[in-house]
C-alpha cells in the first residue's frame, strides 16, 4: 500500500494537472513542493494506469479538457440538490478560480444524461440557503484574479487601496498571502504583508482602487494567513494586543447569547436576575463596539474603559439625532393644538 505522502503528493498531481488550460510543467512542480522529478514521472504512469487521460507537450502535462471520471454524471436526486445548495453557499467566491471550477462542474453535471438542461433541483429542497453576499464582486472580477495569480506564485503587488472611513486613497506595496471570505461579514479579504505599515493588515477586496503585479518574487511571511492574523480578532479589524472585553447582557438575551460561540476565547457567567456576563481576549474593539450597540438596551459594556466610552459616545449621538426636531424656515414654537 502507498505511504501517506505518496497518496497526497498524487491526489497533489492529480488536481494541478486539472488546473491551468495550457498544463503544469513538472520540474517546476517538484521545486515548489521539493519532491523528486523522477518520482512526478512515475506518478504521471500511475494517473494514466489509473485511467486519467494526461497529455503532455514536451515538460508540460495536463488532464484532457471535460474529462471527468466514470460514473460522475450518474449522480443522485438528493446529490444534485447538496451541490445546488453548495453554490448558493460558495457565492461569494464565484469570482475565483475555485468558484468557476465549482461553476464548471456543475454545468457539465447538469449537461448530460438525466440532469441535462437542469440549473435548479426539479422540486423544491427541504433545506433553504441564503447566498453569504452582501457585495457584487463580478465588478472586481479583474481584482481578484490578479491577486489570486499573486498568492500562488509568491509575487509583490502594487495597489492603490481606499480607506473604509474617508475613502482616501494610499498608494502601498503589499505581499498577498492568503484570500479569505468571511461569510458572517459577507466579503472576502486578502491577507497580505503591507510594506507601507511594515505589518500584517487585512484588505477587503472591494476596496482595492488598483492593482498591478510586479515581477518581484516575495518569499511567504509568517502570520499571513487568516488562521494566524485573524487568530484573536473579534472578525476581521485587529490590533497589535490583546484586551479584555466584559460585556453584561440582559434576561431576555440570555438564551440567545448562550446557544452561539461568538469569539474562541469566550467565557460565559450566569447572574442572579437571569442575565449573562460574556468575557472576551480580543485584538481590536471596533467590531466588538458595534456588536454591542447591534443589541442596543439590552447589553451593557463593562469593561475596558474604552470600549465602555466608545459605545456611550455613539448612543448619545444616535439619541440626538432622534431628538432633534426640525423646524420649518420662519416659523417659531409650534401653538398650542397645532400639529407638527
Amino acid at each position: 500500500m502507498p505511504r501517506n505522502d505518496h497518496v497526497v503528493r498524487l491526489f497533489t498531481l492529480a488536481r494541478v494537472l486539472g488546473e491551468p488550460p495550457h498544463g503544469v510543467a513538472l520540474r517546476a512542480l517538484a521545486e515548489r513542493h521539493a519532491w523528486n522529478l523522477r518520482t512526478l514521472y512515475r506518478d504521471i504512469e500511475v494517473l494514466e494506469r489509473a485511467g486519467l487521460p494526461v497529455a503532455h507537450d514536451g515538460s508540460r502535462f495536463r488532464l484532457l479538457e471535460g474529462w471527468l471520471p466514470p460514473g460522475a454524471g450518474r449522480i443522485q436526486r438528493d446529490e444534485i440538490m447538496a451541490l445546488f445548495a453548495a453554490r448558493q453557499l460558495a457565492e461569494g467566491v464565484r469570482q475565483t478560480s475555485l468558484g468557476r471550477s465549482l461553476e464548471r462542474l456543475w454545468g457539465r453535471l447538469t449537461a448530460s444524461g438525466a440532469h441535462a438542461g437542469r440549473l435548479v433541483p426539479d422540486a423544491a429542497p427541504w433545506l433553504a440557503v441564503r447566498s453569504p453576499l452582501g457585495i457584487d464582486y463580478s465588478r472586481h472580477r479583474d481584482t481578484i484574479g490578479t491577486l489570486e495569480y499573486a498568492v500562488s506564485n509568491h509575487l509583490a503587488v502594487n495597489c492603490r487601496y481606499a480607506a473604509a472611513s474617508s475613502g482616501a486613497l494610499t498608494a502601498r506595496v503589499i505581499e498577498p498571502g492568503e484570500l479569505y471570505f468571511d461569510p458572517r461579514l459577507e466579503s472576502l479579504y486578502l491577507i497580505a504583508w503591507c510594506r507601507l505599515r511594515e505589518d500584517v493588515r487585512v484588505f477587503a477586496v472591494h476596496r482595492f482602487r488598483l492593482v498591478a503585479l510586479t515581477d518581484e518574487p516575495c518569499a511567504r511571511r509568517p502570520g499571513v494567513t487568516s488562521k494566524a492574523a485573524l487568530r484573536d480578532a473579534f472578525r476581521v479589524w485587529r490590533s497589535g494586543h490583546v484586551t479584555r472585553v466584559r460585556v453584561r447582557f440582559s434576561r431576555s438575551l440570555a438564551g440567545e447569547i448562550r446557544e452561539r460561540t461568538w469569539h474562541p476565547s469566550q467565557r460565559l457567567a450566569s447572574r442572579p436576575d437571569g442575565g449573562v456576563d460574556v468575557t472576551l481576549e480580543v485584538a481590536g474593539l471596533a467590531e466588538v463596539s458595534r456588536w454591542v450597540l447591534g443589541f442596543g438596551a439590552g447589553a451593557l459594556a463593562l469593561g475596558p474603559p474604552e470600549l465602555r466610552r466608545a459605545v456611550r459616545a455613539e448612543l448619545r449621538a444616535a439619541a440626538a439625532g432622534y431628538h432633534a426636531r426640525r423646524r420649518t424656515p420662519g416659523r417659531g414654537r409650534p401653538r398650542r393644538g397645532e400639529k407638527v
